[in-house]
């Protein structure tokens, strides 16, 4: 027990001899000083940190409304029966008659063209 703080104390002392000896080493100057550094509480504002967040997704919970009952009355509607109007006599027609109205029909066009020409062509055949 005794071996352990002996080899403590020769530790120490070889330590302190060590230092006086470095410091006779040095040379003695007139611009040379020994500080002994004391901590004072100083405030130093911290360096930003910048943590990019987690992606967070939350899924949405699902949403359901009850539908109302809603009843309409249909409304009512009354219509009036079409109206059916005929002629006292059916006329008919035969081949003759029809082929007499259409050779009417195609002479009255000529008979319009051709005055609309001597109307406005002054009787030149533009043809």
């Amino acid at each position: 027990m005794n071996s352990p703080i002996r080899a403590r104390f020769i530790a120490a002392a070889a330590l302190a001899l060590g230092g006086l000896g470095a410091m006779s080493a040095a040379q003695a100057r007139s611009d040379v000083s020994f500080f002994v550094g004391v901590q004072s509480p100083v405030y130093m504002e911290p360096a930003p940190v910048y943590v990019q967040p987690q992606p967070v997704y939350v899924q949405p919970q699902p949403v359901y409304v009850q539908p109302q009952q809603t009843y309409v009355q249909p409304r009512t509607v009354y219509v009036s029966p079409p109206a059916y109007v005929q002629d006292s006599q059916p006329v008919y027609y035969n081949g003759y008659a029809f082929e007499r109205n259409r050779r009417h029909e195609e002479w009255r066009r000529w008979q319009w063209r051709h005055r609309f020409d001597r109307d406005h062509h002054h009787g030149r055949d533009w043809d």
